[in-house]
């Protein structure tokens, strides 16, 4: 009877179904205790989350700059504001020559934007009398209006008083609380480090460096594409005729931090314009409805092939590797709970949780539990399970450092320094 309850204990399938059961309400748990936490500690200073969110990004961006000038003799206070002054330097140049045609563009289709939504009614209305439907669009799009609410609020969006004014609100405490997060993070990280008993030391900092390394790359990648893709979709309705070229461009850039549903809704924009639209211009100057539709949807196509064939491959690091449904599941859960904020952090947040599960998937998950070791040892052998873990580890986030047990400290003869190890501490790259 023992035997048969043994080998029915270390059957494979078995210790599979027991390590995703307890997987499954582990996660179960996190996510009730994260829910919590949002609502009772979160939630009350949300204010707070999007500049803490905006500095973080700031941080992973500057810091690997800041660490090599650090590295090379420069103190990391004059290395930070040598950098910030490099990368405001930057911003500004950009800003100059962008925010005032974006303004022009922004401020002419918020005045046309009435004009626009009356044709697209009477195209609407005559597709629906071809088609034999019977359906008013008078009322649907007397809400548009300028005198609804739609386009009261479509008036306050594309007055950018409101909306720039957060943005750069949120923009300069994100910078100030970055400033100080990077001058002072070598010290955060070894308070961090202090909190945690000396044995557990080097497996923290394992998984905070490939942690780093994941996040670090994604935002670099990320925002380096969605510049490319914003400046390239620019160039391409400009070529193409498209009007206020800037503004949809801008926002196709922007919407392309979103993965996998971005580019779509970067596109819906560009669309309205080209069948709504009277006047075309640029370089084709192709005529307004299906001729202008079909030549921006090819320019935005070829900008998101070079985007996911050339650019994305190079840039972005392979060390986010999600399924895409889990990656649908992740932006309504971020949209749902922050909005626009909530769909760009959401990829990054999840990414991180799948280091925490994979290395406690490998390293703490055994069966079957411990009261049978001679039943461990014999479905696999303890040699074994540690290579398959380190294995399983290194292919999805890169090489672990073993983890080892410190050595009781041993007291140093009279008249010579005791040597002492320095204890490791995570870095953000």
């Amino acid at each position: 009877m023992d035997e048969h309850r043994t080998g029915l204990l270390g059957s494979p399938r078995l210790s599979r179904i027991a390590k995703w059961g307890v997987v499954c309400w582990s996660l179960i748990g996190v996510a009730i205790l994260a829910y919590f936490v949002y609502r009772v500690a979160l939630y009350p200073i949300r204010v707070v989350v999007v500049p803490l969110a905006v500095a973080m990004v700031i941080v992973y961006l500057l810091n690997p700059i800041v660490s090599a000038l650090e590295g090379r003799g420069v103190p990391r206070v004059w290395g930070t504001l040598l950098t910030y002054l490099v990368f405001l330097t930057i911003v500004g140049v950009a800003l100059r020559f962008l925010v005032p045609m974006l303004a022009s563009q922004v401020s002419s289709f918020a005045s046309t934007l009435p004009r626009l939504l009356a044709n697209a009614q009477s195209d609407l209305a005559r597709t629906f009398e071809r088609l034999g439907a019977d359906i008013q669009t008078t009322d649907f799009f007397r809400a548009l209006s300028p005198e609804g609410g739609a386009g009261a609020f479509f008036s306050r969006i594309f007055s950018f008083t409101a909306g720039v004014l957060h943005t750069a609100v949120v923009f300069l405490l994100g910078l100030v609380l970055s400033f100080y997060l990077v001058v002072d993070l070598p010290k955060i990280q070894r308070g961090f480090m202090a909190l945690v008993p000396p044995a557990n030391h080097r497996e923290l900092v394992s998984i905070l460096e490939r942690m780093g390394r994941a996040l670090g790359a994604f935002f670099r990648g990320q925002l380096l594409v969605a510049l490319f893709v914003g400046l390239a979709s620019m160039l391409g309705l400009y070529i193409v005729g498209l009007p206020y070229w800037a503004v949809v461009g801008g926002v196709a850039g922007l919407f392309n931090l979103i993965p996998m549903i971005g580019p779509f809704i970067g596109a819906i924009p560009a669309l309205f314009i080209a069948f709504t639209t009277t006047t075309s211009g640029g370089l084709l100057h192709l005529e307004p409805g299906w001729p202008l539709a079909i030549g921006a949807s090819v320019a935005l196509l070829i900008v998101q092939q070079i985007d996911n064939h050339i650019i994305s491959p190079n840039v972005v690091a392979k060390t986010v590797k999600l399924h895409p449904v889990t990656v649908m599941l992740g932006l309504l859960v971020g949209g749902t709970l922050l909005g626009l904020w909530g769909m760009l952090l959401a990829v990054p947040t999840i990414a991180a949780a799948k280091i925490l599960v994979l290395h406690y998937w490998d390293t703490r998950m055994h069966w079957p539990p411990g009261g049978l070791p001679e039943v461990k040892t014999r479905a696999r052998g303890p040699t074994e399970a540690a290579a398959e873990a380190e294995r399983r580890i290194e292919a999805s986030t890169g090489p672990v450092e073993p983890v080892r047990d410190e050595p009781p400290a041993v007291e140093a003869p009279e008249g010579e320094a005791a040597e002492t190890e320095e204890q490791p501490t995570a870095t953000i790259r």
